[in-house]
This record gives C-alpha cells, structure tokens and sequence, in this order.
C-alpha cells in the first residue's frame, strides 16, 4: 500500500487526530486485505522540528505505522512542489525574491 495522504487542516488538533485516525485505519483495512507491505512519504527532518503540530502530526503517523504489525518503509521526501509559491511569496522583500544562500 503507498500511503501518500495529507490533512485537510492544519490545525494543531487536527492534523494529529487525521495522521494518527487514517493511519489506524489504514492498518486495519490493510491486515483484512492481507497487505504485506505499507509504504508511506512523509517529510525529511520532521522529528527535528517539534513546534511544529504537522510535523508532530507526521512523526505520530509514523509511530502508528511502525507499531502496526505490518512490515513497512517510510520514505522522508523534501517538500512538494506546491509550496513553491507560497516560499517564493515569504522570501519576497520589496519586490526581490531572497531566498537563503544556506545549504
């Protein structure tokens, strides 16, 4: 199963009952169909960064799916291509796009 969901709030709350629910329930239907493998795309660094509710949200959704039974790979991509505007949109400074030199 490739599980690439996302929350349809970001809410603190929220987002932590979504990752955490739709995990669980995955797991279920997923041991009833007799899958044997899980597959899940969740983000690069994001047990570093505990401020953030999403973050915490997707380490919580990892944590269930490490815990349900079923064998599993979790793949910790970058980012996704549709928070291009909204980072060039915060780095925009006076009409100039500055983005970070940091690598």
């Amino acid at each position: 199963m490739v599980d690439v969901t996302n929350a349809p709030s970001w809410g603190d709350d929220e987002v932590l009952a979504f990752f955490t629910t739709s995990a669980r329930n995955q797991a279920e239907a997923e041991k009833a169909a007799g899958v044997r493998h899980h597959l899940a795309v969740t983000i690069v660094n994001a047990d570093t960064m505990p401020d953030s509710g999403y973050m915490r949200a997707k380490v919580a959704q990892e944590q269930v799916i490490a815990e349900s039974g079923i064998p599993y790979t979790i793949v910790r991509a970058t980012q996704f291509y549709e928070f291009l505007s909204m980072i060039a949109g915060a780095s925009t400074v006076d009409g100039e796009v500055r983005v970070t030199t940091a690598a």
